[in-house]
């Protein structure tokens, strides 16, 4: 039934009831249903019609069964707790009326639920059973939805604050008056502590309290404040970062504010893991040790890069961001390497891969590169590649290659061991060195090669430099399978792992047998004289001390012999230094012959010999020199030549002449000088006064220094002259030194000085200049033109500069080099002369003259001669000066005059001195003479006035006359 036709049939049912007294129809009419029902009938005496609309019956049926049909209408649970009410209500006071009010759900027409409140009266009999009940309903069901709603919500709203993880309040006046779990838990108060006894100011740290008491207030005025950082203070007085912020509230009509509480700590633990994180990211990045770009994935640009991609791609941090990762790669590789990108994007990274990278001055550099995709906060996507330098793995891997080549194309043994000295690797040099295959000694120790000379303390040393140091070396004798010892130099390194434990050693050995044998032969060389085999100076030394010593104990001398062959210089410059050194040999094996075996013969160096005779008398000492002397003087055979050579022997006796070697060594020396000087082939014992000629000469030397630096020598300068028209065809220039305490020192005193002492190169090469510069000077003030001639020594010549001194000479004078001559002596170019003909062919080519001086006084072989591009002969004076009264030396002269012509050379007679000379010589047909008969040597003045005269045109004209 419809609402519509309930309300008809219950206007029908009213209608018919137009009798009801006012209330009635007062009570019929209103919203609420009032009813009286009678229980023992069963029905409803009076019910409001809204009860028939509600039950969508007629009121008869409600009237007749009412409280049937309400027990139906009634929800099971409430039916049966209302009816147990009214029971127990109407027992308790039974034959009275009570007032109750009971709360009920029914349901209507339509099923849906209709909430009651019904306030009643019930009327009992005597024995406590309802009779009768009258009363009014009134429908609070949309109170009711609006207060579960309520208490829905609270409840919802409690359960959040509960379930919250921040402390919330509810404050009235300052005081907390609700306090969620969280905020209990936060404070570590009970929340009877908290709730009206304490309030926020009560849970900071005593000096912040006015501040937030301050605070409170100003928001309580309607100040809108952002939220505030304090610290709390918990019940157990710990604190920790509090943020609090708060809102004004109204309940009620009473000021009121909700506050939230919230514990930092944990956002301020994550805040400073982020940072750490953050310092730790950064730390590797920039402490890397590859270089690392981050790129955005979407522009293929630079957004970040660390320090060692700026020294891997040259380029400054703020010039590789905005880059494109394009820029990096070779122009050829672009295309390859943009689909490794594109590969490493899709997998979300990649790697390692090897590529090519350009620097920013163009280099290409190999590397290995590894990337990931990072993904940011906001969604953001990067790629993030690092690049690893790998050229010097590259170079690690062929110094590897390199290092296993070498270990097998070593010509050292190499001989690798495990911790436990256990051989594990050998080269091929081991094998070949001790003659073990690999097989025999792999899995041995080393011990397999010891040759047993070595103590246990030899290699306990080993092992403990091994382990302080890391490296021994040393000498080692080892044996090889034949079961030969050898000498061995070892090295061993120890090679540790990273923790530092020993992972193997490393042997490399060294056969020094040949360097054992030229130690020996070193040693030979330190004691003995390599040529003649005699003790050396050290030796002598050596010996000559021990013999002193046991001398000065028993009281008896020693003899020091000083033995100086004459001439010896001639005769190496002659022959060269091959048939001097026979010539040595064969003076020490008679040496050798002329003392006992308990002396000593020793070789100084050069021709110089000394005899050290022990135990010694004046009459033994004499018998022995004077028996060196005939032995040694006897002539020998040395190559093709009958040669004779004497000894000069100075002696010194210990103890009258010296107490120490030096001295009884420089005594025997000056001796040997003073013997020299009596005419050679002779011994002299030292005097006391012959230190002062040994002085003299020390002084000599000096003299000669210091002239040469303070320009004390000249050149005088002698003519030369043309046989045939007494013209002065050219000069000889003759040194001599103007001492500036004692004038002009004679050549002859002072020039074997200069070529023992050596200083024969420098004056010898200052006269050159000088005679060029001389003779140059004349030409330029219109003298005849003609040649100088200088004498060269035998040191210069062998000195390896004489051609580069004359050439320098010439240039610097601008002398022509048709106007020199060089004088060299027999023995010079008869010296070595294969040797001699290329320097005098490379002298000639420059353009010069070259004469042999002193020709016949050497040993002059005739087919060198030939080859020597020479062009003048020079007969000594020696043969010229009794050529007039000796027969011998006239041969002589006219056998050079005619030797000289057949080789088509000039010939030139130093020392004429005598008409009757002159004669002789010119009619052999001598080309050039020099001599006193024409012309002392003159300074450069004096001899440039004789060359403007030619005065001795008349005086060689004479002499022809008379050979006419």
């Amino acid at each position: 039934m419809t609402d519509r036709g309930s309300m008809e049939v219950v206007g029908g049912e009213l209608s018919s009831h137009a009798g009801l007294a006012p209330l009635d129809e007062l009570l019929a009419a209103s919203e609420h249903i009032a009813y009286r029902l009678d229980f023992v009938r069963g029905g409803y005496d009076f019910i409001s019609p809204r009860a028939a609309i509600l039950f969508g019956v007629t009121l008869a049926e409600l009237h007749a069964r009412g409280l049937h049909l309400l027990r139906e209408r009634l929800t099971l649970e409430d039916g049966e707790r209302c009816f147990s009410e009214i029971e127990t209500l109407c027992a308790a006071a039974p034959g009275q009326t009570q007032s109750h009010c009971l709360e009920y759900r029914v349901r209507d027409a339509a099923g849906n639920l209709v909430c009651f409140s019904d306030s009643m009266s019930v009327h009992s009999d005597a024995a406590g059973q309802p009779l009768s009940a009258c009363g009014i309903a009134v429908d609070v069901t949309e109170r009711r939805e609006h207060e579960k709603a309520l208490r829905d919500s609270e409840e919802k709203y409690r359960a959040t604050m509960d379930a919250a993880q921040v402390g919330v309040s509810i404050l009235h006046d300052y005081k907390f008056s609700y306090v969620n779990p969280k905020l209990v838990e936060m404070f570590g108060y009970r929340e009877d502590e908290l709730v009206g006894k304490l309030g926020p100011p009560d849970v900071v740290i005593p000096e912040q309290r006015e501040l937030l008491i301050g605070k409170m207030q100003r928001r309580a005025a309607g100040e809108i404040s952002a939220p505030y950082e304090l610290t709390g203070l918990r019940k157990d007085g710990s604190t920790f970062p509090l943020l609090i912020m708060g809102r004004p509230l109204a309940i009620g009509g009473r000021p009121t504010s909700v506050g939230t509480l919230i514990d930092l700590s944990a956002q301020r633990r994550i805040e400073k893991e982020l940072k750490d994180k953050t310092r730790r990211y950064a730390a590797l990045f920039e402490g890397a040790q590859d270089a690392i770009l981050v790129a955005d994935i979407d522009s293929r640009r630079v957004v970040d890069a660390n320090v060692e991609a700026e020294l891997l791609f040259l380029r400054p941090r703020e010039e590789l961001i905005g880059m494109s990762t394009a820029a990096f790669h070779p122009p050829e590789l672009s295309a390859a390497y943009g689909e490794a990108y594109a590969r490493h994007i899709r997998a979300g990274g990649g790697g390692p891969d090897e590529m090519k990278i350009v620097t920013a001055d163009g280099d290409i550099v190999d590397v290995e590169i590894s990337s990931n995709v990072i993904e940011t906060a906001d969604g953001h996507r990067l790629i993030q590649g690092v690049f690893r330098d790998i050229r010097q793995r590259r170079k690690s891997e062929a110094e590897l290659k390199l290092a296993a080549r070498v270990f097998e194309s070593s010509q050292e043994s190499i001989m690798i061991t495990n911790a436990d000295s256990i051989i594990v690797s050998v080269n091929p040099a081991f094998l070949r060195m001790t003659g073990y295959s690999a097989a025999e000694v792999i899995g041995h120790n080393p011990r397999v090669i010891g040759s047993g000379r070595h103590p246990a303390e030899f290699f306990a040393a080993m092992r403990q430099t091994l382990n302080a140091e890391g490296r021994w070396q040393g000498e080692i004798w080892n044996r090889r399978k034949n079961g030969e010892i050898y000498p061995a130099w070892l090295t061993i390194s120890v090679y540790r792992g990273a923790s530092g434990e020993v992972l193997n050693y490393v042997g490399i050995e060294s056969d020094i047998s040949e360097r054992h044998a030229a130690q020996e032969h070193i040693r030979q060389l330190a004691y003995f004289d390599p040529l003649t085999g005699l003790p050396n100076r050290r030796l002598l030394q050596d010996r000559a001390e021990q013999a002193l010593v046991g001398a000065e104990r028993e009281g008896k001398r020693v003899a020091l012999l000083f033995v100086d062959l004459d001439h010896f210089k001639t005769i190496n410059d002659s022959l060269g230094h091959s048939a001097g050194d026979q010539l040595l040999s064969e003076v020490a094996q008679r040496l050798l012959g002329c003392v006992r075996r308990m002396d000593t013969v020793a070789r100084l160096g050069g021709d110089e010999f000394v005899v050290l005779l022990g135990e010694a008398t004046l009459e033994g000492t004499s018998e022995v020199a004077r028996k060196i002397l005939e032995v040694v003087g006897r002539p020998c055979q040395i190559e093709k030549h009958q040669l004779g050579v004497t000894p000069s022997l100075g002696i010194s006796l210990f103890p009258q002449d010296g107490g120490d070697f030096e001295t009884l060594l420089k005594h025997a020396d000056t001796a040997m000088y003073r013997a020299k000087e009596s005419g050679r082939n002779a011994y002299r014992f030292f005097a006391s006064e012959m230190n002062v000629a040994a002085l003299e000469r020390l002084q000599l030397e000096n003299g000669l220094r210091q002239g040469l630096e303070r320009s004390e020598f000249v050149l005088h300068y002698q003519p030369q002259i043309n046989v045939a028209n007494g013209r002065i065809i050219g000069a000889e220039a003759l040194l001599r030194w103007r001492h500036p305490q004692t004038g002009l020192v004679s050549p002859g005193r002072f020039i074997p000085v200069a070529e023992i002492s050596g200083l024969i190169v420098p004056i010898g090469e200052w006269a050159l200049r000088e005679a060029c510069r001389q003779n140059r000077s004349w030409q330029d003030t219109g003298l005849p033109p003609i040649s100088v001639a200088v004498n060269i020594s035998s040191v210069q010549f062998r000195g390896g500069q004489l051609e580069e001194n004359v050439r320098s000479a010439l240039s610097d004078s601008g002398l022509p080099p048709e106007f020199l001559e060089l004088e060299l002596t027999e023995g010079i170019v008869m010296g070595n002369a294969d040797e001699t003909v290329e320097i005098l062919r490379r002298l000639s080519a420059m353009g010069i003259k070259l004469a042999i001086d002193d020709f016949g006084t050497g040993y002059s072989s005739l087919s060198y001669l030939k080859r020597f591009p020479i062009d003048k002969l020079k007969i000594d004076q020696s043969f010229v000066r009794d050529i007039v009264s000796d027969p011998d030396d006239w041969a002589i002269a006219t056998a050079v005059i005619s030797l000289g012509h057949s080789l088509r050379l000039a010939v030139i007679a130093e020392g004429v001195e005598q008409a009757e000379q002159l004669e002789m010589l010119r009619l052999q047909g001598c080309d050039e003479v020099q001599g006193y008969y024409f012309s002392v040597p003159l300074p450069a003045d004096e001899f440039a006035e004789l060359l403007r005269r030619q005065n001795f045109t008349e005086l060689i004209q004479q002499q022809n006359m008379k050979g006419v």
